[in-house]
């Protein structure tokens, strides 16, 4: 894949490709779609080049071959729900949660969280998730499930993100078009999404939320729940037009509903663009092959913000909570003498870890709290038979980590 940064240097070219961002309708209201409350905690941006401990991250991008690609295929930030926390949330019953309903009837799940468009000037691209979308699903979509609090939040967030994930894919999809034909499509055709009921592309949130469906099914095991995929079909069948029909969408008709919906921008780009000559569907292109989506879309090429509006549901400050990465991690010196006894290897596969904690908490850290009656301990794998063992403190506003044991498993008390 292309980094954003790339794709925006050739799209600043093409006129009409780029614009200054617009007001986004919402449960808010007409406004600027990142002011509903606090951004925190983007997840790192590839497009960026840290260095740190010698390891530079790849400004183009991470390999498709790289040896432990997985690890990245999907983010898993840690959540934590206050024990004050009213599983109920009754800050939906009140004049807030009421809009988000109202939205829900006429934005479906994009009500819950948004995609803005790299195609946009002017502000960070990229995805916002409000805590109150979260809350949202817990309460109205997994309310009736048997499973912890957490577990439901951790589903919530990953069914928002994956919606919305497929947004950007798109966004890569039409921005590959522009820059092969030299012609605006984005830009132009949601003007005209805009200009007609349902006042946004049909075609496109029908495969948002099919995208959603399949990425349900495909995470790990120990975060499902039973009933989720009932819920989450229950929860789709009521949304409006485009959304609703996801259930309608089976494995064999991906390649053609993704051309179609090329094939949708392309037309309406015609409506409106300047240079509308050289698009014609009866070529035959591969159009599928241009989203992303194989074997799942990579979430790090495009920012992940959370909104922190839980004040708005009178959610105590704090209440729900995550962290997406652990910067700065520092070693006792007890850690430091048991790690220079361990091998090369190892060492290595620290270092690799403590690098990529310091940018995402992804599945394959498995990343979890660990102890009996130690709140701030927590457990993190090295490599297949290795873990490592970290301590948080809070320093002023912050979290501050430390490594305080590592070995094999055995030695570490995971069996």
């Amino acid at each position: 894949m292309k980094t954003v940064s790339r794709i925006r240097s050739g799209l600043a070219k093409i006129e009409g490709a780029l614009e200054a961002f617009p007001p986004k309708p919402g449960y808010e209201g007409p406004e600027d779609a990142v002011s509903r409350g606090r951004t925190i905690r983007p997840w790192e941006n590839p497009n960026f080049c840290p260095q740190n401990n010698g390891y530079i991250v790849n400004p183009d991008g991470y390999s498709d071959d790289e040896a432990d690609d997985d690890d990245f295929r999907e983010v898993d930030p840690f959540f934590e729900i206050g024990a004050d926390v009213d599983e109920c949330f009754p800050g939906l019953d009140g004049e807030y949660g009421k809009k988000i309903e109202q939205s829900v009837l006429l934005h479906g799940m994009d009500a819950l969280g948004y995609y803005v468009s790299f195609h946009y000037t002017g502000l960070q691209w990229g995805i916002y998730i409000p805590i109150s979308g979260m809350v949202y699903m817990i309460r109205n979509v997994f309310g009736g499930l048997s499973a912890p609090l957490v577990t439901k939040a951790h589903r919530a967030f990953h069914a928002i993100l994956n919606h919305e994930l497929f947004h950007f894919a798109t966004d890569y999809a039409i921005a590959q078009a522009e820059l092969a034909h030299q012609e605006p499509w984005y830009i132009p055709a949601n003007k005209e999404f805009r200009a007609v009921k349902p006042y946004y592309c049909a075609d496109e949130e029908q495969m948002a939320n099919a995208y959603m469906l399949s990425g349900f099914r495909s995470m790990k095991t120990a975060l499902r729940m039973k009933g989720e995929q009932a819920a989450l079909k229950a929860f789709i069948a009521k949304q409006p037009e485009g959304y609703c029909e996801a259930l309608c969408v089976l494995p064999q008709d991906w390649d053609l509903l993704l051309s179609n919906l090329a094939h949708c921008y392309g037309f309406h780009a015609i409506e409106s663009a300047k240079h509308p000559s050289l698009w014609d569907p009866s070529l035959g292109y591969d159009w599928a092959q241009q989203f992303p989506l194989r074997p799942r879309i990579n979430w790090r090429y495009c920012p992940i913000h959370l909104v922190d509006d839980s004040a708005l549901l009178g959610i105590p400050s704090g209440g729900v909570s995550l962290f997406s990465r652990l910067s700065a991690i520092e070693e006792t010196a007890d850690f430091k003498k048991k790690l220079e006894k361990l091998s090369s290897p190892i060492q290595w596969s620290w270092e690799r870890t403590k690098e990529k904690l310091g940018t995402n908490i992804t599945a394959g850290a498995d990343f979890k709290k660990w102890g009996k009656g130690e709140n701030d301990l927590f457990s993190v794998r090295v490599n297949h038979s290795v873990r490592a063992h970290l301590r948080r403190r809070r320093e002023s506003d912050d979290w501050h980590w430390q490594a305080v044991a590592i070995g094999n498993h055995k030695e570490m008390g995971h069996g």
